[in-house]
């Protein structure tokens, strides 16, 4: 018996093997809770001959802020609670073989951000991805940084995302083979803070707990549950149970007139509603 016990606790001491990144576009999951579940093995450890490179990251902060200063704009701060969603499209990209703001499994920007930034409530949101490659040799980081650099400075639509007035953070997720390098750059308005991380399942009859900071000039009510578009969610009934839905943060400031005041909706993290 008691060289069964020591075999237990041995088995016990053992590391757990990882989970391997599954990035097929067939069986991947629908609901927000089980993509990001799905979507943290890939964060945590890519692919063999797929690396995320932190550093060609900073150097695309400092190529954005520098452009932003000299059209006299304010630099923007890297959100590194934005990055899973940069880094994950990049991945995503060059993995599967596809370019593009839509992923094949018909995620955007905006859904990759909710699915994966659980604290921001942001207004504005914006995207730039990019790539560049070489055929049949390894790729230097000093050229590839520079040419997707010009290149999406001499794209007007791309531009227009990294001088945007609106933008008070980024993130950006660089992907790098021995051939290619992809890039993914998300900009943000955050609007606020949840007090801490968004559960990835929530209780319609229970949405989150604590008061979100920021905000400026508002003062916070409640948080509600919304659909995905800012519909009326349909909480009765177990109506929504199953689908995902996103957190909101409603807030309230005076109006123009006397005792009259202003509503405003800051949309939060994408959930799946459980009963």
């Amino acid at each position: 018996m008691s060289r069964v016990i020591a075999s237990l606790v041995l088995m016990l001491l053992l590391p757990l093997p990882a989970l391997a990144c599954d990035l097929r576009i067939e069986g991947r999951p629908l609901a927000v809770a089980s993509y990001v579940e799905n979507a943290q093995p890939c964060l945590a450890r890519p692919p063999g001959g797929f690396a995320f490179e932190a550093a060609l990251e900073a150097r695309f902060l400092d190529l954005v802020n520098k452009e932003r200063a000299e059209a006299g704009l304010a630099p923007l701060q890297m959100r590194r609670e934005l990055t899973d969603a940069a880094r994950l499209h990049s991945l995503d990209m060059a993995v599967n073989g596809f370019f593009g703001h839509v992923g094949p499994d018909g995620r955007g920007p905006g859904d990759r951000i909710a699915a994966l930034d659980r604290t921001a409530l942001a207004d504005f949101s914006a995207e730039n991805v990019a790539t560049v490659s070489r055929a049949g040799g390894r790729i230097g980081a000093n050229f590839a940084v520079k040419r997707l650099h010009r290149n999406l400075m001499d794209s007007p639509g791309h531009r227009a995302n990294i001088l945007h007035p609106k933008a008070t953070h980024v993130a950006f997720g660089v992907v790098r083979t021995e051939g290619g390098v992809w890039v993914t750059q998300l900009f943000m308005r955050v609007s606020g803070t949840l007090p801490r991380a968004a559960p990835l399942r929530v209780s319609a009859a229970q949405v989150m707990q604590g008061r979100p900071t920021g905000l400026e000039g508002w003062r916070f009510v409640r948080y509600d549950i919304v659909g995905l578009s800012g519909e009326p969610f349909p909480g009765a009934g177990g109506a929504g149970q199953g689908r995902d839905a996103r957190l909101a943060a409603y807030a309230t400031q005076p109006g123009d007139d006397p005792l009259s005041y202003y509503w405003m909706r800051f949309p939060g993290p994408a959930v799946t509603i459980t009963p």
